[in-house]
């Protein structure tokens, strides 16, 4: 959980992100309220009102770090924005420095309130658009900050100071016990309902429960449905983006860039003798929002657009390496620069790579059979620049998911990547 400082215009109220949230109806809500508290060990709650149900959230906030200020909901503010609310799906991200506000509302009902860093907001935003991809909602991204990438429609963090008075976040009242005789009387009530209620209407069908070929096929759509790029095309592009200009600009000098699968890369300046007004001042309209770190020796532009790409495809499975294939074609001569017998880890070039794992982590039942089944792991190269060629070289099933380009200027010299990414084989 996350507490931002205190609002302009009210230095008594605060902002917090991160709680847990849960939907009940708004008859009895009282009771599932304090069953919800209890189960996450809430001390504080907050409740939105949507459609007929009741929409809780429920926070332990450090009592330091709140103090005596007067706490309300961020998600709950969002969820209540007219811009929001109008949406079937609607996803909004605010960044703050290093981390990453964000909320995710879907009919009203917020599913996710997290505060994440950029790179983790990036995996969970491709999270969230494969999930209103399975479930036909149409998404609309709202968001501000250099690393989050591109989004439908603008949105900040002032946008949630018009509503003063929604979202506050209250103390749950003591649970005052219940006499004895009345729980009795209440449970005989209950049971003896229950089982007149069975006889005259019996209870519905227990819902159809997925067999596991139907989950292992909604599993390798949703790997695919999002169109991930192959790592051949994509990171050699993303390098050449890089290392062109001057590294130093307005007295800052280029420390690195975070790059994602699609929007824009995020760049980091690294304080060489200028300062912020220096860099503001000669910053292009493109490069804007700028972020400037408390720190002071750091600051975050907007970088250059992610290139489109093809993608990988579950189309060109069948010319896919098998798992040993993958490792001998990355780890021996086929992808190094030179003929020569040399090692090429010593230049710089590491390749690794994860084990690969079956995408449902529980095996078919007695009597499910299947077929071939896809297989998911993560690899990591690390590399230079002038080794670009070789990540040409990469086989079709692998996707890129990050590129971290970095300047190095002592030892070995150089603008050094870190690219990471999944792989798919057959089995």
């Amino acid at each position: 959980m996350h507490i931002t400082e205190p609002l302009p215009g009210d230095k008594g109220a605060r902002l917090a992100f991160g709680l847990d949230w849960r939907a009940y109806p708004v008859k009895g809500a009282k009771a599932e309220r304090r069953r919800y508290a209890d189960d996450f060990g809430a001390t504080h709650y907050v409740e939105v009102k949507v459609a007929g149900e009741m929409i809780g959230g429920f926070a332990a906030p450090d009592t330091e770090e709140a103090g005596k200020a007067k706490l309300y909901s961020g998600a709950a503010r969002i969820a209540l924005h007219d811009r929001v609310k109008s949406r079937p799906a609607a996803l909004v991200l605010l960044q703050d420095d290093q981390r990453v506000h964000l909320v995710f509302v879907a009919r009203g009902a917020i599913r996710n309130d997290e505060v994440l860093s950029p790179e983790d907001a990036r995996n969970r935003r491709l999270d969230i658009e494969q999930k209103c991809l399975r479930e036909n909602l149409a998404l609309t991204t709202f968001g501000s900050g250099a690393s989050i990438g591109d989004v439908d429609e603008g949105f900040r963090a002032a946008d949630l100071l018009a509503q003063k008075k929604v979202g506050r976040i209250q103390k749950l009242p003591l649970a005052i016990p219940v006499l004895i005789p009345l729980v009795f009387i209440g449970v005989v009530l209950a049971v003896g309902g229950n089982t007149v209620m069975n006889i005259v209407s019996p209870p519905a069908p227990p819902p159809h429960e997925s067999t596991w070929q139907e989950k292992y096929a909604a599993a390798l759509k949703g790997r695919f449905v999002v169109h991930p790029p192959r790592a051949s095309a994509l990171a050699p592009q993303l390098l050449a983006l890089f290392g062109k200009d001057d590294p130093v600009r307005s007295g800052w000098e280029f420390d690195h860039a975070d790059c994602g699968p699609r929007g824009n890369c995020s760049v980091t300046y690294l304080r060489a003798g200028g300062t912020f007004a220096d860099f503001d001042h000669d910053a292009t309209a493109f490069m804007r929002p700028i972020s400037f770190e408390r720190d002071g020796r750091h600051l975050t532009i907007r970088g250059p657009a992610v290139p489109k790409v093809a993608p990988v495809t579950l189309a060109s499975a069948k010319d896919w390496p098998a798992e040993q294939e993958l490792i001998d074609l990355l780890q021996t001569p086929p992808q190094r620069l030179s003929m020569k017998a040399f090692d090429l880890d010593s230049h710089g070039y590491k390749v690794m790579l994860d084990e690969a794992r079956p995408l449902l982590p529980a095996p078919p039942g007695p009597g499910e059979s299947h077929g071939s089944l896809i297989l998911e792991g993560k690899w990591e190269i690390d590399g230079y620049k002038w080794q670009a060629p070789l990540l040409e070289r990469l086989p079709e099933n692998m996707t890129l998911e990050s590129l971290t380009v970095s300047l190095k200027t002592e030892g070995d010299v150089g603008i050094h990547f870190v690219a990471k990414g999944k792989y798919y084989v057959q089995k």
